[in-house]
């Protein structure tokens, strides 16, 4: 069962159970940090805690020995905070004879790569992730006062302890002895079983300069992932950038490299693919899953051959995370980031009625598509990089939830939504990538409340559907003049591709007598027409390899054409009919959990796509054995 950690006022932490929770919370306490952690992170060791000003003190009494690494979440750090380790005592490490040895520094044969308690204290004892490996030996940390300089993935910036050994299974505190070679006894009395105590003094992050296309990493949402993050160019002016602008313009001040140590002192990951590299071509450089709230528009639906990749626009609040190269909104003129995710992996297997006919409308033109989704409020989370093919321009890709006000009635408002946790970045990829360290396998949306109103239920033309079957949702939770939480669960896979859901949320709104509901207030206060024609979505940004191979297919003859088609085999298409079980009824709550403050962003996982990069190996083959060089 998950459980809710709480910490009030006083700074002390209560454990309790997720319902109970919700149940019982009460106005006079005042939460300044809830977080879900898996029930394992939790064993059987005891963990006290005081507080004393600035310090805190945790004590682990038994620390768990029958596991490489244990995670505890409840010991959290933050840049700047000093940090001291010291333990003892012994521990039952199994075996013949008297087996007993000292947890930080045992006697015997084999303690030079084995017995030794471990620590790991992100951004200063070890590095992340939490291997045996990476921990450090409490023998060679203890007693000494380590600074946390960084913290590079925020859900994991907590103590890790860990234990050196070949054989877990029989490691623990049972059937005490005085130990090998009489190392856990003093006198008539053995030695106290192994113990860790953990100083943690609280300071101030240290100064550091930002580049221009570091991320300002000052706000999350209720997933902890970046919410509506800058760049460090769109901050107030400081010395190091005299002329900061709106926009950072990665060709100019980074000579097409953004992603360099001149440019960003963050850590980037790079996604190219077999068709974006054919001819030298760059493509995208990521920075951190990111959630971005604000007005979207549709852009395009790319080729079958070269993507097939659903593309909108969105205007994020203040321009937050867009370079001088991001193209504008052709009906406002606007600023705008791409969200792009492949049809293949999502929407052409959608059959509920919102996402049905929105699939209907892009086939048959950009207009139809346009009207469903001009300027609505939208919450999208995606994995934020750059494409550079040639411009640089921000974009999302791959989209892995979005979540879109498609009605905006008190009586029926409607959320067209969609969620899962992998996928791949188009035509200039051949990895998946993954939204891991999701607490709990839970996804959050947090709607916006409605004026006027007192009260919201789901009305029963709620209605997902899953691939899988392992999904749930969505869970409804509210407080009035505050918000709706809208949670959905769902695994993560390891590879490949996995769970997805799709559907749309329908709410009622209610209100005292005499007090009329108020339409949502825009965030924005453009009130431009639908756009009916096309025009160009995108002016400022040059053509994108995809755009560029789309114009090489419809250059083909006919006969050319035919002798690509026929090598090319027909997609085949399963629908997502799966039922995902939703909550019983939306809950009411007095207060709802306050968006966390982190300082960097989490970490990213891909892996190599090999059907992909297979598929892309033959439309290659395809094209030149009908003529074409590509």
């Amino acid at each position: 069962m998950a459980k809710v950690l709480l910490r009030p006022v006083l700074d002390r932490e209560v454990v309790m159970d997720r319902n109970d929770w919700l149940a019982s919370m009460i106005g006079a306490l005042s939460i300044l940090v809830v977080d879900t952690f898996p029930q394992q992170a939790i064993s059987a060791e005891r963990v006290s805690h005081s507080v004393s000003g600035n310090t805190e003190i945790w004590r682990i009494d038994e620390p768990n020995v029958k596991e490489p690494v244990t995670p505890y979440p409840q010991i959290v750090f933050r840049p700047g905070d000093r940090v001291t380790i010291t333990a003892g005592g012994c521990v039952q490490t199994g075996g013949v004879g008297k087996t007993w040895k000292r947890y930080v520094d045992p006697l015997g044969s084999g303690s030079d790569r084995r017995y030794h308690g471990l620590v790991l204290v992100p951004g200063a004892i070890g590095n992340l992730p939490a291997t045996v490996g990476s921990a450090a030996r409490i023998l060679i940390v203890r007693g000494t006062t380590y600074t946390v300089r960084a913290i590079t993935e925020p859900r994991k910036a907590h103590l890790w302890l860990g234990y050196e050994d070949d054989n877990y299974g029989d490691n623990g505190y049972w059937g005490q002895d005085e130990g090998t070679q009489g190392q856990c006894k003093i006198g008539n009395a053995f030695v106290e079983h192994a113990f860790v105590v953990v100083t943690i003094v609280h300071g101030t992050e240290p100064a550091t300069a930002r580049l221009p296309f570091d991320l300002v990493l000052d706000k999350v949402d209720d997933n902890r992932i970046l919410l509506n993050p800058k760049w460090a160019w769109q901050l107030p002016p400081r010395p190091q950038f005299p002329d900061p602008g709106n926009f950072p313009d990665p060709i100019s001040q980074c000579n097409r490299m953004p992603y360099s140590s001149a440019c960003t002192s963050q850590p980037t990951t790079e996604d190219n693919g077999t068709l974006c590299s054919l001819h030298g071509n760059d493509g995208h450089h990521n920075w951190a899953a990111a959630t971005y709230e604000g007005t979207i528009f549709w852009n395009d639906h790319s080729c079958s051959l070269c993507d097939d990749d659903y593309n909108f626009r969105l205007v994020p609040p203040e321009g937050a995370g867009l370079t001088k190269s991001n193209g504008s909104v052709s009906a406002t003129r606007e600023k705008s980031m791409k969200l792009e995710f492949s049809s293949d992996e999502t929407i052409d297997h959608f059959r509920t009625p919102w996402w049905d006919s929105f699939h209907k409308a892009v086939d048959e033109s950009f207009s139809a598509a346009n009207a469903m989704v001009f300027q609505k409020h939208a919450i999208v989370t995606g994995l934020l990089g750059l494409d550079c093919p040639h411009s640089c321009a921000t974009e999302l890709h791959p989209v892995w939830a979005m979540a879109i006000r498609v009605k905006d009635d008190p009586d029926d408002e409607v959320w067209a939504i969609f969620v899962r946790r992998w996928g791949d970045e188009g035509f200039c990829s051949d990895k998946q990538h993954y939204l891991d360290d999701l607490q709990g396998d839970e996804y959050v949306f947090r709607l916006p409340w409605r004026p006027g109103a007192s009260s919201v239920s789901v009305s029963p033309a709620t209605i997902f559907q899953s691939r899988l079957g392992q999904a749930t949702g969505p869970d409804v939770v509210w407080s009035a003049n505050n918000s709706i939480l809208v949670s959905f669960r769902l695994p993560v896979p390891q590879s490949g591709e996995g769970e997805r859901v799709n559907g749309e949320l329908h709410l009622r709104w209610g209100a005292a007598p005499n007090v009329t509901i108020q339409p949502h207030i825009s965030i924005r206060p453009s009130e431009a027409a639908p756009v009916t024609t096309r025009t160009p979505a995108r002016p400022d940004e040059e053509d994108e390899p995809e755009d560029r191979f789309a114009k090489l297919l419809a250059s083909m003859t006919p006969a050319q054409r035919s002798v690509l088609d026929a090598r090319i085999p027909q997609k085949t298409i399963s629908y997502d009919r799966a039922p995902v079980r939703p909550a019983a009824v939306a809950r009411e709550v007095p207060s709802l959990p306050t968006r966390l403050v982190r300082s960097r962003p989490p970490r990213l996982r891909a892996m190599p796509n090999p059907h992909k990069k297979a598929m892309d190996e033959q439309l290659l083959d395809a094209l030149r054995a009908s003529g074409v060089n590509p």
